[in-house]
């Protein structure tokens, strides 16, 4: 059995998720951002943070999760709350809940999908052997040219293509439920940088196995296609989770001290006017 690669959540790319976070955060809090406002796009926030696209959004995400932004399609992310004052359960135990969900997803797909691919190896047609060839080139091509949309919808396809070759539709019907579950699941695989091309290697491996007939191979690649996806889905949502200590923390200002109050107000104020660390 292959070894899990080590775990690097709580490496760089961690870190400068957390700064993003915090920056963002930060902003808001001193009201240089206030709900309603539109957030510099994703390219613009990655040059101001020295970051790659993919920690903006990752960081994004935990926000939005969090309710302090709404993101809407085509237009870009707005400020929807101010942290602290966002919906009533905090972010860490949301993410809590989203990972033991997602685990018994997994362990869903591990048990079904397998069993799913050896069915159409057996069964497949020639018209779906060709359907499934055309979804994992789509697949490949929109990676390629960054087309992350496209390249879920591909690789949704796929996957529906696979279920109607076993020519039984009570299978297709439990994929097709099991599909809509997992759909967020998939577009987080897709569009992880470290790992978006990871879909459409193993895509390719099922498909060859499914075009040889073979079933146990097509099985076995399955479950190392879904094994694969959900250490990618998990260490994002660690990601997650720890930018979640960020958002629900209070505002960074001056350490307490006995200082009085009046001159720890005056420390935070100027603190404030110097605007946020973008370097």
């Amino acid at each position: 059995m292959p070894r899990k690669p080590p775990d690097r959540a709580s490496g760089p790319r961690s870190r400068v998720n957390e700064k993003i976070v915090r920056a963002i955060q930060d902003q808001i809090q001193r009201g240089e951002l206030k709900v309603g406002d539109r957030l510099p796009p994703e390219r613009q926030l990655a040059g101001l943070l020295n970051a790659s696209r993919g920690s903006v959004r990752e960081a994004l995400r935990a926000l939005e999760l969090s309710g302090v932004i709404r993101s809407r399609h085509g237009e870009g992310n707005f400020v929807a709350a101010v942290p602290g004052f966002g919906p009533s359960m905090p972010l860490a135990q949301f993410v809590e809940r989203q990972r033991v969900s997602l685990l018994d997803l997994f362990d869903a797909r591990k048990t079904f999908e397998p069993q799913l691919a050896g069915v159409a190896a057996e069964r497949i047609s020639r018209d779906d052997m060709e359907r499934l060839r055309t979804a994992v080139e789509a697949q490949e091509h929109d990676l390629q040219s960054r087309n992350f949309e496209a390249a879920f919808q591909a690789d949704r396809l796929f996957h529906q293509v696979i279920a109607e070759a076993t020519r039984n539709q009570t299978l297709i019907n439990l994929h097709g439920f099991l599909s809509d579950l997992v759909g967020d699941g998939r577009r987080e695989a897709i569009e992880n940088d470290a790992r978006r091309t990871q879909a459409a290697v193993d895509h390719r491996r099922i498909y060859q196995a499914i075009a040889k007939r073979d079933a146990p191979a097509a099985g076995a690649a399955m479950r190392q296609h879904v094994e694969n996806v959900e250490r990618i889905v998990m260490r994002a949502l660690l990601g997650y989770k720890r930018a979640a200590a960020l958002i629900t923390a209070p505002l960074v200002g001056p350490k307490r001290t006995n200082a009085p109050r009046q001159a720890r107000r005056k420390a935070a104020s100027r603190a404030g006017a110097r605007g946020v660390d973008f370097g």
